[in-house]
């Protein structure tokens, strides 16, 4: 489903152009699938830490993890701490596709593990519009696609919009501290007559491509307006 709706992505607008009109993914859909707060202030470049840490930079992940995280039983020091947040940070939430282990969420890392709170949510959001564009001109200029980063997340707010299609499990958690994207994860897409990825690609273009009506029987483009779901302090922001 990524490709077929980056055929849609406008670079100018960080949106998607349905005949419909303008569809994107927002902070509400970030912090609904992910838990990530939304009411923390940005990290900005000025900021510094109060002390330095040393953080053993090697590639690939694996030799990262075996050169900081030290002997087993040890006790955790501020250096293992920075060291595993970085390695979240980069591996896990942005998911990098390259296996360098740049410095550039180093500062934020050792910010986080002095107790600082940021927003990731956006940090996140704003990362996810710079490799679509990238996924974008790479397609153009018939590059290989390479997809990684936190595209995830982009994966699973489609299988929101696309419930109607998905096939679910058996059971699911309701309860409203229940993070949602554990359940999008879950999700099989089930399109009807489709036996191959060509097959599926014509059919989501379709459906992108005719969805004249933003209110609709197939497609959800909000599907996390009335907030059923995602974390319980998501309550509390009211829509304006």
């Amino acid at each position: 489903m990524i490709g077929t709706v980056t055929c849609f992505w406008n670079r100018t607008t960080n949106n998607f152009h349905f005949p419909c009109g303008m569809i994107g993914m927002s902070l509400l859909d970030v912090t609904a699938i992910t838990g990530l707060p939304i009411n923390s202030p940005d990290c900005t470049p000025d900021m510094q830490s109060k002390h330095q840490y040393t953080v053993v930079m090697t590639n690939p992940y694996s030799y990262f993890i075996a050169h900081n995280m030290g002997a087993e039983g040890t006790n955790i020091t501020d250096n293992k701490h920075v060291a595993f947040q970085f390695y979240w940070l980069k591996a896990i939430l942005f998911c990098s596709r390259s296996f360098q282990m740049s410095r550039i969420y180093l500062p934020l890392t050792a910010l986080l593990h002095e107790g600082k709170a940021f927003n990731l949510a956006k940090l996140l959001l704003g990362y996810i519009f710079e490799e679509l564009g990238q996924f974008v001109c790479d397609l153009r200029d018939n590059k290989i696609i390479s997809a990684g980063d936190p595209l995830w997340l982009l994966q699973l707010w489609l299988n929101a919009i696309f419930e109607h299609f998905m096939t679910k499990p058996a059971s699911g958690n309701t309860d409203k501290q229940y993070i949602e994207g554990f359940r999008l994860t879950e999700l099989k897409a089930n399109f009807p007559d489709t036996e191959s990825d060509e097959d599926r690609f014509w059919v989501v273009f379709s459906l992108f491509h005719y969805s004249k009506d933003f209110d609709n029987d197939q497609l959800n483009f909000t599907p996390f307006l009335r907030r059923n779901h995602g974390p319980a302090w998501l309550d509390r922001f009211t829509l304006s």
